[in-house]
């Protein structure tokens, strides 16, 4: 059996994962892309550090923009992993509710708890796609996510309540070579990596329930 926490957690969804793996990658919000806005993160090339754009999807306009370089991340397959089920009944947490404190015969408990289920086990995949106009610097930026991105890793995660979760997370296959024709004489070079996020989805609500009476408690007291 998992822990019961005796606090309250928030809840997480698909969201609170893309935004673990933005931050794992060391990716913050550019204020300079306003008309297109994304993420940024710092990739030191030959020539000097610079801010590579980070965007959540692959938006093929900037293939036909010919805009240079970037990386896209694509979150892909969310599959249920029941192999991570703990069963039905599990809990994730069984908190006493606020105000309802009470003390009978010695014993100091609460009226009310609130228990909130176990989330469902799902694997998520996310792949990160770099790409750049030549392969030295598009090594660069290869190189920059690796060093950030271990073959076996912990995503950090914040629930709703902005709590931190800890997830492990796995390579998937190999690092794919790509390439891409832009026109005739030009192609654009490129590196993908695929991981593997063992996650979890929060998709029952927390329910309310009365604790054992004063006179469960007299009986099982020796």
């Amino acid at each position: 059996m998992i822990k019961i926490w005796d606090k309250k957690t928030g809840s997480v969804f698909l969201r609170n994962f893309d935004e673990g793996i933005m931050s794992t990658l060391g990716a913050t919000p550019d204020p300079m892309s306003s008309n297109d806005p994304c993420y940024g993160v710092t990739v030191p090339f030959a020539s000097g550090a610079a801010n590579v754009p980070v965007y959540f999807s692959q938006p093929e306009s900037l293939f036909k923009k010919m805009v240079f370089p970037f990386i896209t991340i694509n979150r892909d397959d969310v599959t249920l992993a029941m192999h991570r089920w703990m069963g039905v009944g599990q809990l994730e947490y069984r908190a006493g509710v606020s105000g309802t404190q009470m003390v009978i015969g010695g014993v100091s408990g609460f009226s009310e708890y609130e228990m909130k289920p176990q989330a469902f086990p799902h694997d998520i995949t996310y792949t990160i796609s770099m790409w750049d106009r030549y392969e030295s610097s598009v090594q660069a930026i290869l190189q920059k996510v690796l060093k950030a991105v271990y073959p076996v890793g912990r995503l950090i995660v914040y629930d709703s309540l902005k709590l931190i979760r800890s997830y492990e997370y796995y390579w998937e296959g190999s690092i794919a070579n790509l390439q891409e024709i832009i026109d005739p004489v030009t192609r654009a070079r490129g590196y993908a990596l695929t991981i593997r996020v063992e996650a979890e989805l929060d998709l029952v609500d927390p329910y309310t329930s009365g604790s054992v009476s004063g006179t469960d408690l007299s009986m099982n007291r020796s």
